[in-house]
């Protein structure tokens, strides 16, 4: 079973507080990649309700999802969402819940493919967005605003419904971990849409970033098999990869507390490091702030992603 070290995790909080973060906090207002901040509550929740939706594996090993746009190359989730921005200002009504109830695995291609990137998985993208169209309109006449109000600002309600409960009833949304719904919360945070009553409920979008960097720095801690399962690229079942990002999150946690960082600024800070310095391939740990508590220096043994990709969760 995964454990949480927590040695470890007070001696990484303890230089998380020498920093100084709020140079990481996430831009959700920079139009290369987010609505304007004029636009109405309503387009900008679907336009994240969509592109979240979409925020997955969208590399494969040989096969980098990244292109040249306007001379400068970029990759992953900023490519994804650069697209979203090109369609949501050519086609806006493409992100309505009636075009999404109808969308096909073509549409998905043409407008995720740029260049040689392409998504894996169009076919299952399309049912994601349809699932979610369908929904939208079936439950809340197509207003993903009803949707917010429902919560009252919780998370997870003792009576009633909470925003997680009722992202679950979205196929893109059923993730054990919550990753997808735990980032949709906070770009609707950032965005002035949602706030959240009950922070205690509050945890980071565990992306593949911060499993590779929990596993790194030694906050979670593998029984040996595991962790050679891992490091030595065998493909992980559904079970184990869900447990070992519950505890990766419930890790993050803790670090949150006790250095005093709030779980979303920690999440903007650690998604940066994970693709600057703490990287897959050739890590720089010459330049990382956390070598002296690192486990994965200590010892010289580096783990990359899980091989875990038959999955829409991250």
């Amino acid at each position: 079973m995964p454990l949480i070290n927590m040695e470890r995790v007070l001696r990484i909080s303890d230089t998380l507080k020498r920093f100084e973060l709020r140079s990481a906090k996430l831009d959700v207002f920079d139009t290369r990649y987010y609505p304007p901040a004029s636009d109405p509550p309503k387009r900008v929740a679907l336009y994240f309700l969509v592109m979240v939706a979409m925020d997955h594996r969208l590399s494969r090993p040989g096969k980098p999802y990244e292109a040249v746009l306007n001379g400068k190359r970029i990759r992953g989730a900023d490519l994804l969402y650069r697209l979203g921005m090109m369609m949501y200002g050519e086609r806006p009504e493409f992100f309505s819940p009636e075009n999404l109830a109808r969308v096909t695995e073509d549409e998905v291609v043409a407008w995720l493919t740029i260049g040689d990137a392409s998504p894996p998985d169009p076919r299952l993208r399309a049912l994601l967005l349809r699932d979610l169209g369908q929904k939208l309109i079936s439950l809340y006449n197509g207003n993903p605003l009803a949707m917010l109000q429902i919560p009252r600002g919780y998370l997870r309600a003792v009576e009633g419904y909470g925003l997680l409960d009722l992202l679950k009833v979205f196929k893109a949304y059923q993730d054990p971990v919550e990753k997808k719904a735990f980032l949709l919360v906070k770009f609707l945070f950032y965005r002035g849409l949602f706030e959240p009553r009950d922070v205690e409920n509050l945890h980071v979008p565990v992306d593949n970033h911060l499993t590779r960097i929990a596993l790194r720095l030694g906050i979670v801690e593998l029984e040996e098999a595991l962790f050679k399962k891992i490091l030595y690229g065998y493909e992980l079942a559904h079970d184990e990869d869900t447990l070992i990002r519950i505890c990766v999150r419930e890790g993050f946690k803790v670090v949150s507390r006790e250095s005093g960082v709030d779980v979303f600024l920690l999440d903007d800070f650690l998604w940066v490091f994970g693709r600057s310095t703490c990287m897959q391939d050739e890590p720089k740990c010459y330049s990382c702030p956390f070598r002296g508590v690192c486990r994965a220096y200590e010892v010289g043994v580096f783990v990359k992603d899980l091989n875990y990709f038959n999955t829409w969760y991250y």
